[in-house]
């Protein structure tokens, strides 16, 4: 019996390692990318998105604005809109809150209005900008994919980011139109790469 044991031993070993070895990590076999380029009144910058895991969607995003410009040193909301339209700034709708067909998900709570901020899919960091106006954002969110789904920001009519003003106080349905930003102060329309 113990003869067969330390004959049997060493091969489970071995295939629990070899198990062990290629766990899934979600990486993707091929790396999804998108850029927007975008523009407001004295305003211009880029944003870079790749999704490189399942799931996971890596921003970054540079600003720099001249002296006229409202990106005033500070905090600036940001957050991806629901439609990919730019002209003019309320083209691009409320907070993006997924793509959700009542047919796929009655059930489903899609309410790009205050009421459901700061939940939206959309809803990003605040961007911080220098006293030289240029200001940069790097975040990982899972709550939007460029893949297909009912996340993906490639729907029929597409998805845009917007800055905003003021800053994000990430207030539950805020008392007024400020609490999530304020006034649009430059948008750009997220395309494939």
């Amino acid at each position: 019996m113990n003869r067969l044991f330390l004959m049997i031993l060493p091969v489970a070993v071995l295939t629990l390692l070899a198990g062990c070895s290629s766990y899934h990590t979600g990486k993707r076999d091929t790396k999804l990318q998108a850029y927007a380029a975008i523009a407001g009144q004295g305003i211009i910058g880029e944003a870079d998105l790749y999704e490189e895991y399942e799931g996971r969607v890596r921003i970054k995003l540079r600003l720099e604005g001249n002296p006229a410009s409202k990106l005033n040193p500070g905090r600036h909301a940001v957050h991806i809109h629901e439609t990919g339209a730019c002209d003019p700034f309320t083209a691009a709708k409320g907070h993006y809150d997924g793509n959700i067909d009542t047919l796929v998900n009655p059930e489903a709570n899609v309410s790009p209005g205050l009421g459901n901020h700061p939940y939206h899919l959309g809803d990003l960091p605040n961007l911080k900008v220098s006293e030289d106006r240029k200001g940069s954002l790097y975040t990982i969110t899972s709550r939007v994919t460029l893949s297909d789904g009912l996340n993906t920001l490639f729907d029929q009519d597409g998805s845009a980011f917007i800055v905003h003003e003021l800053e994000d106080q990430y207030l539950p349905d805020p008392p007024t139109t400020d609490g999530p930003g304020g006034p649009r102060i430059a948008c750009g329309v997220i395309v494939k790469r």
